[in-house]
């Protein structure tokens, strides 16, 4: 009898304990695929811009609103960072084609196969984003080869026009630009850095020997003819 009386009793006992297991709250399941990575802080040196190199214009060199020419402009005048150039009108201008081209120009020739266009190339640099002067005019001297395949010496000269320093640099060879896969030989170049105010303008008339050599006066009288229009960029 007492056997039975425990057994009844445990029997109970295990009853209630599945009822009070049944009222408990189901967990959720758990997650199927990895939990995801906490949020990282912006990289510091990612989200800072590289330094150009020199003679490389920055994307804001010609930011302030001073007039630029344009394909509606007055066609025997070059107009850009607050300076004006005359120049002949059959240099006509174009759509800029590289990255740091403020203005672009191309230039006829005699014809032949010696005397095909060249092109003029402007670039406006604010401060001293284009480099140092010097750095610059290294950089055009090495472009160039001689006919033996070794350095030249280029011919420079120091002016100033309307109060500004004015570097003039020419360069006659086999011409290699950025990007060509071999020299270009009968080539010649008429450089000009004009260092005004705040701001430098760099002008390259660059092609066959023969086309350049007969603008030489025209691009004298454009260095002569320099004129400042503006010292600063008008109030917006």
């Amino acid at each position: 009898m007492i056997a039975r009386r425990i057994a009844l009793h445990a029997s109970l006992l295990a009853s209630l304990t599945t009822v009070a297991c049944s009222d408990a709250k189901p967990k959720p399941p758990a997650s199927a695929g990895p939990k995801p990575p906490a949020a990282k802080a912006p990289d510091a040196a990612a989200s800072t811009p590289a330094p150009s190199a020199p003679g490389a214009a920055t994307a804001d060199a010609a930011a302030p609103s001073w007039p630029l020419s344009s394909a509606t402009s007055d066609a025997a005048v070059i107009e850009v960072g607050g300076l004006s150039f005359p120049k002949p009108p059959t240099w006509q201008w174009q759509l800029p084609t590289m990255q740091f081209r403020t203005l672009q120009y191309s230039v006829p020739g005699p014809g032949g196969e010696d005397g095909g266009a060249a092109e003029l190339v402007v670039s406006l640099f604010a401060g001293g984003d284009g480099g140092p002067i010097d750095a610059n005019i290294e950089r055009w001297v090495r472009q160039f080869r001689g006919t033996d395949g070794g350095p030249i010496v280029p011919v420079r000269e120091d002016i100033t026009v309307a109060g500004m320093k004015v570097a003039l640099i020419e360069l006659k060879g086999a011409y290699q630009g950025m990007g060509a896969a071999a020299p270009r030989p009968g080539q010649m170049q008429f450089g000009v850095i004009v260092q005004a105010p705040g701001r430098n303008v760099f002008l390259r008339l660059n092609g066959p020997e023969r086309t350049v050599e007969l603008h030489r006066k025209d691009f004298r009288a454009m260095v002569d003819g320099l004129r400042a229009d503006l010292a600063a960029p008008p109030d917006p």
